[in-house]
């Protein structure tokens, strides 16, 4: 069911339709008001995200040998100036016991890296002699 327009704003949209078509400036002075709030919108989102940042600890590739251990590094994420390195979650199918390539997924629940995933890849291999 739509809602009905309160008579306030319809008074309001009356007036500034007749304002605009007495005045054109009026018009003018609106446009520029939206182009200055979009624009400050813009820089001020730029401002809030320049240190934003979902980057892999460490190296993005390892190699290690069959049985050595595997010490995961995690990732560091900042998302609008705060630090959510805690939520990222991390998929892995690395098997220390089995030589093959395997990778380690990371994914983050958030609005500003929300389809963002970063890859470490794990390479076991079998000792050389």
């Amino acid at each position: 069911m739509a809602k009905k327009k309160s008579s306030l704003s319809k008074t309001v949209s009356k007036e500034t339709k007749k304002q605009v078509k007495k005045n054109p400036l009026v018009a003018l002075f609106l446009l520029v008001l939206v182009a200055v709030g979009a624009a400050g919108g813009f820089f001020g989102i730029k401002l809030l995200t320049k240190n934003d940042t979902f980057e892999i600890i460490g190296e993005q590739t390892i190699e290690l040998t069959i049985g050595q251990e595997y010490t995961e590094q995690g990732v560091k994420a900042i998302s609008f100036g705060k630090d959510v390195s805690a939520d990222v979650e991390i998929d892995s199918n690395v098997n220390i016991n089995q030589a093959g390539e395997y990778y380690v997924k990371y994914t983050i629940d958030d609005f500003r890296f929300k389809d963002v995933v970063r890859y470490r890849y794990v390479k076991v291999v079998e000792a050389s002699l």
